[in-house]
């Protein structure tokens, strides 16, 4: 059974699965954080997926009190496709990032490679290729940009409100 690489620091000097300390504008009138955010450094082999799955699915209950709906759901769904791309096309360990702010959901999916993406039309005969059409069609917004590691694919999907102001901020645990 493969484990998590931890890494030392992310670039926005929080350690993975931390959320970032809300800054005073970033607080709401009743004190709790507008944003959350966790990472995850994702294994290299099929085994990925799965818990990329379970990662996103787990932030959600945390942030929300609840992993149910269509929210988890989609956003699950999404996640893998992006981290099937990495294990497929991508280089080195995908990270993956939620961060949870102002009623959206950013998900991202990092690794190595500074190939770009884009959905491609594909024949109904086609097998492979659609998983950027799907991010495409069940996202609200998603796209691809440069890191100092390679490049992050990243979408972004609208949840309900008290996915955003309930529970308690927790360090995640593995």
């Amino acid at each position: 059974m493969s484990t998590l690489v931890p890494m030392a620091r992310r670039p926005d000097g929080a350690f993975p699965g931390e959320r970032l300390p809300a800054a005073p504008d970033d607080v709401t009138d009743d004190g709790m954080p507008k944003a959350r955010r966790a990472s995850w450094v994702l294994p290299t082999d099929g085994s990925a997926t799965g818990r990329a799955r379970r990662f996103v699915r787990a932030a959600l209950r945390d942030w929300a009190g609840s992993a149910d709906g269509e929210v988890p759901d989609v956003a699950e769904l999404l996640v893998s496709e992006l981290v099937a791309n990495v294990l497929r096309h991508g280089r080195g360990e995908p990270i993956l990032t939620l961060l949870l702010r102002d009623g959206v959901l950013r998900c991202e999916v990092e690794d190595e490679a500074r190939v770009p993406l884009r959905a491609r039309d594909r024949s109904p005969d086609d097998e492979g290729g659609r998983g950027l059409l799907i991010v495409e069609s069940l996202s609200r917004d998603w796209g691809v940009r440069p890191t100092r590691r390679g490049k992050a694919v990243w979408f972004e999907l609208a949840v309900p409100l008290w996915a955003t102001r309930r529970g308690e901020d927790r360090r995640e645990r593995h």
